[in-house]
């Protein structure tokens, strides 16, 4: 949490150095719509076999096998005319939804009503936009944010003969997490835009009975520790709406 606390205050400083160099031009509220791609251990897939068919998750599968999603987001900004194009700090969040794969809801399906888990992901960054106008429709952006990401696993339940009926709730650290992106307004209201979301590793824990951790050890790698680690990260296409 202290890595977080430093990156939040030097990126604080660098709002206040654009504010004390440049005009203000304005104020300005934007709210997106976010549709997510998974990468690396965020999408790694889980193989389902007779050991863990029944309970694919646990704490050695948690974090891993999301598909494509969807999110929220909102975000204040200041914008300023710097002569060669505008720069535009601006406190961003957003709330990014993901389910697990198909097979893997199936198997909780067929464990007895099971609910399988889903993955939430609330980033809030501190960040700069950089747009240029090339004429009265099109003005292309880059832009950079860094900040926490608080990473949610819901619940996973259902039964199985070995373990009977099982609850399992999941915790995870945040992390600092950072996005880059680049994209096009369209007029002054609407813009479009590709990022990467990097949102750290964070480790994973969670409660289960001990039947359940010998269960998941029989379908786990011989390396697997208790608390688990993972790097989570998505691309997002955003659709942005400006006001």
């Amino acid at each position: 949490m202290n890595k977080i606390k430093t990156l939040c205050i030097l990126a604080a400083f660098v709002f206040a150095g654009f504010g004390a160099n440049a005009q203000l031009t304005h104020l300005e509220q934007s709210i997106y719509l976010n549709f997510n791609l998974p990468t690396g251990q965020f999408n790694d897939d889980v193989a389902l076999n007779a050991a863990n068919e029944a309970i694919p998750m646990t704490r050695f599968n948690a974090g891993k096998a999301a598909v494509f999603g969807f999110g929220l987001g909102y975000r204040v900004s200041y914008r300023f005319d710097v002569g060669f194009g505008e720069v535009s700090p601006y406190i961003h969040g957003d709330f990014q939804w993901n389910r697990i794969k198909s097979d893997l809801r199936e198997s909780y399906m067929n464990a007895g009503d099971g609910s399988c888990p889903n993955y939430f992901n609330i980033p809030i960054y501190v960040g700069v936009n950089y747009r240029y106008q090339l004429d009265d429709i099109f003005t292309p952006f880059a832009e950079f944010g860094i900040g926490p990401d608080f990473l949610f696993i819901t619940k996973e339940s259902g039964s199985n003969a070995t373990a009977g009926t099982f609850k399992l709730r999941y915790q995870s650290t945040t992390n600092v997490a950072f996005q880059l992106g680049l994209g096009c307004y369209f007029g002054q209201h609407v813009s479009a835009s590709l990022h990467y979301n990097g949102y750290g590793k964070h480790a994973i824990k969670y409660s289960g009975s001990p039947e359940m951790d010998n269960l998941a050890l029989a379908a786990a790698d011989a390396s697997a520790t208790a608390t688990q680690t993972r790097s989570i990260g998505m691309m997002s296409l955003r659709i942005g709406f400006h006001f």
